[in-house]
């Protein structure tokens, strides 16, 4: 009957440990530190010298090799059960699970150690699915919503706990290829193999959805104002004119609003730079609760703001634009020395109407001159720009 070579197996399975946890270790220098990679990586190497101890039998007594051993691979599973939670749920594994698994597993092998090694391992291969079982779980739950990278490590968990079940049911069912762990054995051989081959694809799997999820966060830096969590005036801009060419091709207008606070020099410079970037995160929060989930909201610059509203016309938006306006202005803010201030806002709308041929510049400066006047006629008022009077040269606001 064929077998694998015990000695051999377990070579290559240090060799696989011992380079995912180089190359997590590398992950950890660059200026990915701040992810769930150093668990995993602890998980990794835990597991590596795991196997270490259940080599060790070899020089050392088995009682010694095995409490080491299945004691050291049970933590090593916990390891990446906590990188698990703190990825999906970003906080770390209830305390009793951190003793609990290792705990059961070395109380286990020195009940068992006088039981033949059939029986020793179906139940320690049991205790190693069962500590799979969590991480499963979260993994097939909130974690699907999560990166791609992360759904193949769920599969990958799954196939490991499922091939570990099958080692357990096999080592009751063929007790004759269990009489010793370095024992020639095709069945022990690749159930042993599949377990823990699996472990270590998904480790490199956890490593590509941390890269996902880096390469996500870039992006949302990329296209985010940090400090008020709006769009970008790049990123807003440039789907103001993906909605503008949609607009045209459906035939629905699309209205854009200039937004910007009145007088916010003085905020800045009565109540100091601190309370205006509270007001600031303040304005759009308000902004943000009025709109659709298809409309935009982006920060041009400074205190102004721009909305882009698909399907919106003037008196649609004009509605919208008051509503914001009267939030505004009921605000109740203070500075770092409990003084309390107040906003307003002006605000310049322009609709591009179906079956026009108006650009996103043309319809930016149409807004401008709009915010202008409300600008102009005392603030704390909103514009919308009409096509039938004579715009002039006047300048934009600053």
């Amino acid at each position: 009957m064929a077998s694998i070579h015990i000695p051999t197996l377990m070579l290559a399975l240090l060799s696989g440990f011992a380079m995912l946890g180089v190359q997590l270790w590398a992950a950890q220098r660059s200026r990915l530190h701040y992810l769930d990679l150093g668990v995993w990586t602890w998980g990794s190497w835990t597991l590596l010298f795991g196997f270490v101890g259940l080599a060790s039998r070899l020089v050392l007594p088995i009682w010694f090799s095995a409490l080491v051993g299945n004691g050291l691979i049970a933590l090593g599973l916990v390891f990446y059960n906590e990188a698990i939670h703190r990825h999906v749920l970003g906080r770390s594994l209830p305390r009793w699970m951190w003793w609990a698994g290792p705990a059961v597993a070395w109380g286990l092998t020195a009940w068992m150690l006088t039981w033949p090694l059939a029986l020793r391992t179906s139940a320690i291969s049991l205790v190693f699915a069962l500590l799979l079982l969590p991480a499963i779980c979260l993994l097939l739950g909130p974690g699907w919503r999560g990166e791609a990278s992360l759904r193949a490590v769920g599969v990958t968990l799954v196939a490991a706990a499922a091939s570990l079940m099958l080692r357990s049911v096999h080592a009751l069912t063929n007790p004759d290829e269990y009489q010793d762990l370095m024992q020639g054995s095709l069945g022990q051989g690749l159930t042993f193999l599949f377990s823990f081959i699996c472990l270590i694809g998904a480790g490199f799997g956890f490593v590509l959805a941390n890269f996902e999820r880096i390469a996500r966060r870039m992006e949302e830096v990329a296209s985010m104002d940090g400090l008020t969590g709006c769009l970008n005036r790049m990123t807003a801009d440039a789907l103001l004119r993906h909605e503008l060419e949609r607009g045209r091709r459906e035939g629905s207008p699309l209205a854009f609003v200039l937004l910007d606070l009145d007088h916010f020099k003085d905020v800045n410079d009565c109540h100091g730079h601190h309370a205006g970037d509270d007001a600031l995160r303040a304005f759009a929060a308000e902004v943000r609760a009025r709109l659709r989930a298809s409309d935009v909201v982006g920060r041009w610059g400074g205190e102004e703001f721009g909305l882009v509203l698909p399907a919106t016309d003037g008196s649609g938006a004009r509605s919208l634009v008051e509503q914001i306006r009267e939030a505004v202005a009921t605000l109740q803010l203070c500075d770092g020395d409990g003084r309390a201030f107040t906003l307003t806002v002006s605000a310049g709308i322009a609709v591009a109407e179906p079956g026009g041929q108006l650009t996103a510049d043309q319809l930016f400066m149409r807004a401008d001159r709009a915010l202008y006047r409300a600008k102009d006629g005392g603030r704390n008022n909103v514009q919308v720009h009409d096509s039938g009077l004579e715009l002039g040269t006047e300048s934009p606001v600053g």
